[in-house]
């Protein structure tokens, strides 16, 4: 069963909001932490997310998207490391272990609607823009955990 109109539009409005507080996640917690490679990781995520967003409301728009290329479609592994971790709010406080924990669960969360999404969009163009999205969030995730493997489980 696809979607109607309006729940696709419900549902485009929904990715957009998660994609505007994913960015306000990224920007807070790239002011909380020290590490200069975690806040770098933190403001370029911050600004993908804001890409996002722009394509999901071109979307919405009915605005043409656009070819993806061969390179934006690339399979990802997902590292899976924060998929056990426990996932606690956030504070002012925050570390980064904790940061990176939350940020890696919500990055698979996206990756999970896109993908889904991607599996009941009935028009082609739609279909790749969610394709395109679940393969970004899962990049996000990727090098969220990368980071999370280097500052919490490099041997010293």
């Amino acid at each position: 069963m696809n979607p109607s109109p309006d729940s696709l539009q419900h549902i485009l409005h929904t990715a957009i909001q998660r994609e505007i507080e994913a960015n306000a996640l990224y920007r807070r917690a790239a002011d909380i932490v020290t590490a200069p490679e975690a806040r770098d990781l933190l403001h370029d995520l911050a600004l993908q997310e804001l890409g996002h967003r722009n394509r999901l409301q071109a979307l919405l728009e009915g605005n043409a998207l656009g070819a993806l290329s061969e390179a934006q479609a690339r399979k990802v592994q997902d590292l899976k490391i924060t998929d056990y971790l426990i996932e606690v709010p956030l504070t002012p406080e925050a570390g980064i272990q904790d940061i990176l924990i939350v940020a890696g669960k919500r990055e698979a969360a996206s990756y999970a609607l896109y993908h889904s999404l991607a599996q009941v969009a009935e028009e082609v163009e739609a279909r790749r823009l969610f394709e395109f999205l679940a393969a970004e969030e899962l990049v996000h995730k990727q090098r969220i955990e990368a980071l999370y493997e280097q500052l919490f489980y490099a041997e010293n």
